[in-house]
């Protein structure tokens, strides 16, 4: 069940169409876990232009290679060091091609969600 949530600043979205961004890092990322589609969950907000700062620096538009996209996966507990950076991986490649963005410009936080401290499906989860 990894919840994957995105900022960026706003996309041109002539080019770039973050439905089909978001549909394929669901699938690619259930590939990898072996879980099946609708056990990724994953969205997309966009930070008002000028209101990310890296330094003095504040831009419109997501440049490609300053104001890293900023990821956060939710996901619960028990996975391995390994099984954990190869998601990562997998979520940074996905959106690197899919931006067109550098592999080095982009910043994701991993968060585990603990049993007993998670609602899902109508229940607690343990």
């Amino acid at each position: 069940m990894p919840v994957i949530s995105i900022k960026t600043l706003p996309l041109d979205e002539d080019e770039v169409r973050t439905p089909d961004i978001l549909k394929k890092l669901c699938t690619t990322v259930s590939q990898e876990l072996n879980y099946k589609p609708n056990h990724v969950w994953a969205t997309w907000e966009y930070i008002a232009p000028h209101l990310y700062a890296v330094g003095n620096y504040s831009v419109p538009f997501q440049p490609q290679s300053t104001h890293a996209p900023l990821v956060r996966v939710l996901a619960f507990e028990g996975r391995s060091k390994k099984e954990i950076g190869a998601l990562l991986h997998v979520i940074a490649r996905v959106l690197a091609q899919e931006l067109k963005v550098d592999l080095g410009n982009i910043f994701i936080e991993y968060a585990e969600a603990r049993s007993g401290k998670l609602y899902d499906g109508g229940q607690v989860v343990y």
